[in-house]
This record gives structure tokens, C-alpha cells and sequence, in this order.
């Protein structure tokens, strides 16, 4: 029997208060409803009355989906278990823009879990199947960068067993070559025959670019795209959300997912990849160390796929709407787009 709530209707008066450090009696009325576009867990907007004391007057809760078949994928790959382990072990001193964490519990099973965190608005959440603007990626690349910049106290990544859990390589390997014919099939509609030739160039070469990896070096998000960010209404401010994929892993990949992912237009993801990429890198420096230019620019060339491969595989382990079709189509065909102007086969 988990000590917290896993559903909104069963978040108890007495448990807030406890959570916000507040007298017995001090909350008046505690009211809720959805919020956000997840595929994977179940977001609510909780309102507060309270009668005295310094308690936020909203917060965002996170609950496991009530969805059967997007529970068993989070556990599978354990996506519960990780974003409990950054809201709890680093994003209240780790500097980086993402909620404020109120409380973090998860049970032993990773499919029940409660996450209690700021509630950010009026900042809006991105949309990925309309795209973003130029200022919008900048901001995130900005965010994220400080993100990559961070590292444990003393260095001690080992400390964090939940970064090392992403199944990510070994799922890709093994389930990719079976995935593909139902994702073409499926869908067929959406995508272009250039982009699904594409797809299963890929997988055809999938060992190769899971062998060549190059090693880990920081904690990356791994799900950075529009849909998981806040911005203010001149996209000049970014808060990172959904931290159900961060583990170790390459600054590229998070680089070229959001990149490739958020341009609508492929001319204009053309038209600024180098400059949003060279600020990237800068920022990086200014924060105490960056990677070598030439060396991110090919590592980046060969994540191009990262968004792709994202769609085709989380199509098959989530609940189906039809807005998250919409949205695994996009999020497959601008990188494809991508992966071709940047020759990105050529690297495997």
C-alpha cells in the first residue's frame, strides 16, 4: 500500500497539508482539473484554498496514466522511476529552468508514483505538431545547455542509479526491426514515401548506429521537444518539463531532437541550425566548458535520426489518440527531413 496518491480524486486534504508543511485545518477546498497533452502519466492542475499560511496557491500533480498499456511501458522503460529521480536528487540545486519539485515518491513497482511540482503559468506549453519559432528553440537550447554544463557533487555520477536505467540503446536494437513495417503501415497516410524509405534505411542500418555511439558525457533529457516546454508569450523564456527520459547520454542528441523536431518549415530549420547550434555552444562555454565545434557539428549530424527514432518506437507502447498520431508523424517526418539535408547516412 503506497503512503501517497496515484489519482486526483484521491489527493486527501490532510496528505497537502502535510506535503506543504501547513497546519491541520488550514485547507479550505482543494480542486482540480486536466491539464497538458502526455502520452505517458496523467497531469492535473490542483487549486488551493487556503485560510492562512505561505502554501502556493496552485501546483501541477503528476499521476501514473490511467491507461494500462502506457503504465506498462513507463515501467518497462523505466520513465516513472527516472523523472522521480531528477525532480528528487537534482532539480532543487541544479540550476537548471525546469518546476520546482514540492514532493517525489515513487513504489517499488514504477507504475505508481506521486509528483507534486510549481505550477509555472501563464507560461503556455509548446506545440508540436504546429511547430515553433526560431526565438522559442533558442530559448530551450539555452536552458538545456545548463543542463549539460551541470554535474553531481564531486563529480559522482554512479550516485545517481536512476541516470544509468534508460533502455533506450537496447530497445532500439531489438524492437526497431519488428516496429517498422507496423509503423509504415500505420502510418502511411501521414507520411511521404521519401521520409518511410528513409525510416527503414535506418533500421537496415540500426547496429551501426548504435555501435558507433560515442560515449556518454552528461545528463541529456532525451525527450526535448516543443510539447515539453513552457514559454512566456515572447518565447524568450523556457522551463523544461517531462523528465521521464533523462539518463546519460550525448548533448547532441537533445540538441538535434529539439532542432529537428520544431521547425514546420524545413527552410528555415536550414536557414538558422548553425547559428542556433553555435549559440548552443556558447552558452556551454560561458557556463565553464564546451565541446569542440567541428566535433558537436558531425555528433549533431548523426542525431539527426534521434526524433525519428523517438516516434517509431514510443508509437507502439503509448495509449493511440488521434493527436498523438499527428504528433509522432511530425515528430518522424522533420528530422527525416533533416537527416536528409545533413546527409546523415552517410555517418553510420
Amino acid at each position: 500500500m503506497n503512503d501517497f496518491p496515484t489519482a486526483p480524486e484521491d489527493f486527501d486534504i490532510a496528505w497537502v497539508e502535510r506535503v506543504f508543511a501547513q497546519p491541520a485545518g488550514s485547507l479550505a477546498a482543494l480542486e482540480y482539473r486536466p491539464v497538458g497533452t502526455g502520452q505517458v502519466c496523467d497531469s492535473f492542475r490542483f487549486i488551493c484554498d487556503w485560510r492562512a499560511g505561505d502554501a502556493p496557491a496552485s501546483f501541477i500533480a503528476k499521476c501514473p496514466s490511467a491507461d494500462a498499456t502506457s503504465r506498462a511501458g513507463a515501467a518497462m522503460f523505466h520513465l516513472y522511476d527516472m523523472e522521480i529521480g531528477w525532480y528528487r536528487d537534482c532539480a532543487p540545486t541544479a540550476g537548471v529552468a525546469c518546476p520546482r519539485p514540492y514532493y517525489a515518491a515513487i513504489a517499488d513497482d514504477e507504475q505508481h508514483f506521486a509528483l507534486l511540482i510549481e505550477d509555472l503559468a501563464p507560461l503556455r506549453q509548446g506545440d508540436q505538431i504546429a511547430g515553433g519559432s526560431a526565438t522559442q528553440v533558442a530559448a530551450a537550447l539555452d536552458a538545456v545547455a545548463a543542463l549539460h554544463a551541470w554535474r553531481p557533487a564531486g563529480g559522482d555520477w554512479a550516485s545517481l542509479r536512476w541516470a544509468h536505467r534508460s533502455a533506450g540503446s537496447m530497445v532500439i536494437r531489438n524492437a526497431m526491426p519488428a516496429a517498422y513495417p507496423q509503423f509504415r503501415e500505420r502510418f502511411a497516410g501521414l507520411l511521404d514515401a521519401q521520409v518511410l524509405d528513409l525510416g527503414q534505411a535506418l533500421v537496415d542500418r540500426i547496429d551501426a548506429y548504435l555501435d558507433h555511439e560515442a560515449p556518454s558525457e552528461c545528463l541529456r533529457h532525451g525527450d526535448l521537444r516543443l510539447d515539453n516546454i513552457l514559454f512566456d508569450r515572447s518565447g524568450r523564456t523556457a522551463r523544461l518539463l517531462d523528465w521521464q527520459t533523462v539518463a546519460m547520454g550525448r548533448a547532441a542528441n537533445d540538441v538535434a531532437y529539439l532542432i529537428g523536431t520544431s521547425f514546420s518549415d524545413p527552410a528555415e530549420r536550414r536557414a538558422r541550425e548553425r547559428g542556433l547550434v553555435e549559440a548552443y555552444l556558447a552558452r556551454r562555454a560561458a557556463l565553464g566548458g564546451a565541446p569542440d565545434s567541428e566535433a558537436f557539428w558531425r555528433d549533431y549530424r548523426r542525431n539527426a535520426f534521434a526524433g525519428m527514432i523517438m516516434a517509431i518506437n514510443a508509437a507502439n507502447y503509448v495509449e493511440r489518440t488521434e493527436r498523438g498520431d499527428r504528433m509522432f508523424a511530425a515528430m518522424a517526418e522533420r528530422p527525416a527531413r533533416m537527416a536528409l539535408d545533413l546527409d546523415s547516412l552517410a555517418l553510420l
